[in-house]
């Protein structure tokens, strides 16, 4: 009787075996090799299906010659679009951007005699004053390569080593702060010369460090989408089925507005973590994150400790009972993982877990400030607070 031969089954194990334990540096390295090697003959069956798509079932002259310059005129219209796309982002980081100027003038200005209150705009000015210095520095970036198999938690920009020669200084590094706006969407893992890999928030091996926040900042942050949606109603008046309809919407809108006029003073709370819930070669369809360790217990330069489950000063007489946490807070960097700077939007609050027996702290669920992080196309890159050879 034939003996079973086990040698192939054993050198497969120890081949597995031998490919997990490759350092995370080296296997970075070799897939960004094998996605350099592979991407010129993406393009070339993009160019062939594209050719394909248009090919002429006749051959005659004439009809070559419209088959051409149809394909032409498409190649130049998304070339236009991504154009537009490209300046209408800059644009609006711009009209963030002076926002954030006028904001620094607006605490700078303001005389507060409370000694807390007083402490608490002056760390305000400053946390703004560094992120400006930083934005000032933003790098625009093109989303050029996604791959399926890890869509949820990393995509590649269009920057790299190059452009930090042609600055004449480090933008693009390891640990690089990646944004839209004033949200938070991922740092950069590895940088090569003309391309860079982003590693995004919705990925399950990114933790940054967050705070709740209450008041003035809060209902910033829904003014601007609620001002967006009002500039986009404008343009689709099809969308309403009467004039009086369309009247009460924007009634509507303007009541929200005016309601969340950003006059209440903030209140930093409950810390803690958020990770994504996208893990490599597993597509996540939502900007869904979990939080984790989220209490305030200890009390720090914004406020004293508080009671996890009523919110009251610890060790104090003082009757003042404000929930460390709630839905719709605003979650903000902290600065203290040392990768992101403090004071960037993250995410807003959906859902808190309930107080688990003898539990020291809640879990959360929350979705990304920054939007639809699946269909992103352009991003702005900050020099990173700490740097780190790739």
């Amino acid at each position: 009787m034939r003996r079973a031969n086990y040698k192939p089954l054993f050198l497969l194990v120890i081949a597995f075996f031998v490919v997990m334990s490759i350092p995370r540096d080296t296997a970075d390295k070799m897939r960004f090799v094998a996605i350099s090697c592979v991407a010129p003959s993406w393009k070339m069956m993009s160019g062939l299906k594209n050719f394909l798509a248009v090919a002429p079932i006749q051959t005659t002259s004439s009809l070559q010659a419209e088959s051409r310059e149809i394909q032409r005129l498409r190649l130049e219209n998304q070339m236009l679009q991504s154009q537009i796309e490209s300046i209408r982002e800059w644009i609006m980081f711009e009209d963030r951007l002076q926002e954030q100027i006028d904001k620094f003038s607006k605490i700078t200005a303001t005389r507060e005699d409370d000694h807390f209150w007083k402490e608490f705009f002056q760390r305000r000015n400053e946390e703004l004053a560094n992120r400006l210095e930083l934005q000032m520095q933003a790098l625009p970036a093109k989303v050029i390569f996604r791959d399926p198999s890890s869509w949820s938690s990393s995509f590649w920009l269009n920057v790299g080593e190059k452009d930090n020669e042609l600055l004449g200084k480090t933008v693009v590094a390891k640990n690089s702060p990646v944004v839209v706006g004033d949200s938070i969407i991922g740092v950069v893992e590895f940088v090569a010369e003309r391309k860079c890999r982003v590693r995004l928030i919705t990925d399950s091996g990114l933790v940054p460090s967050v705070r709740a926040v209450r008041g003035s900042e809060q209902n910033l942050a829904l003014l601007e989408s609620v001002e967006t949606l009002f500039t986009q109603l404008k343009k689709r008046g099809d969308l309403f089925d009467s004039t009086e309809r369309e009247k009460q919407v924007f009634q509507a809108l303007h009541f929200i507005k005016e309601k969340l006029s950003p006059s209440q003073k903030d209140r930093y709370l409950a810390k803690g973590e958020l990770y994504g819930t996208s893990t490599p070669l597993w597509r996540c369809h939502t900007n869904i994150l979990r939080g984790t360790g989220f209490n305030y217990d200890f009390s720090d330069q914004e406020g004293p400790a508080r009671d996890l489950r009523s919110g009251e000063v610890l060790g104090s007489s003082s009757k003042e009972v404000l929930p460390i946490l709630q839905v719709g807070d605003l979650l903000v960097t902290t600065g203290l993982d040392g990768v992101f700077p403090a004071g960037y939007r993250v995410a807003t609050v959906t859902t808190i877990g309930n107080l688990r027996e003898g539990g020291c702290t809640y879990e959360l669920e929350a979705i990304a400030t920054a939007g639809n992080l699946r269909e992103l196309h352009h991003a702005f890159v900050l020099p990173p607070t700490s740097y780190e050879a790739n």
